[in-house]
């Protein structure tokens, strides 16, 4: 079975500062590996994608520990809407909140946000959903 992911993706305009958004990044996450990519957007100037996968179990829980209590609170009501097929959560973080220190979620439609999936692994009597919630429910104490 797969390992526990915690993954953070953002894609970064010619017109952001890369090095600020890396740095809130790890702000928010610690002590990661943030990948870059660069790419030509179809508009023409080169984008940026900065991204991160976490592995190690005190990774995720500070990835989930920097989320503001409001985020969390969220995801745990909204978890059963926000699992996919995978058993993995999807959310999205408000870049210029994070930029400004404080990591919560975006609002729907933001056009400015960091993407965040998070999949973990199950064994027999377990399920995806109550993993989950368990490790939402240890941030917020």
């Amino acid at each position: 079975m797969a390992d526990d992911r915690f993954s953070v993706r953002v894609h970064v305009s010619a017109m952001d500062n890369a090095s600020v958004v890396g740095t809130s990044l790890e702000a928010w996450l610690g002590d990661v590996e943030i990948e870059r990519s660069a790419y030509a957007s179809h508009a023409g100037p080169t984008m940026l994608t900065l991204s991160a996968d976490l592995r190690r179990k005190g990774d995720l829980r500070k990835a989930w520990s920097g989320l503001d209590q409001g985020a969390l609170v969220t995801l745990l009501e909204e978890l059963p809407t926000r699992l996919d097929e995978e058993g993995a959560v999807h959310f999205r973080i408000d870049l210029d909140g994070l930029v400004a220190g404080r990591v919560a979620l975006a609002p729907p439609g933001a056009p400015r946000s960091a993407k965040v999936r998070c999949k973990v692994a199950v064994y027999p009597g377990q399920t995806a959903e109550g993993r989950l919630r368990a490790m939402i429910e240890a941030a917020l104490n």
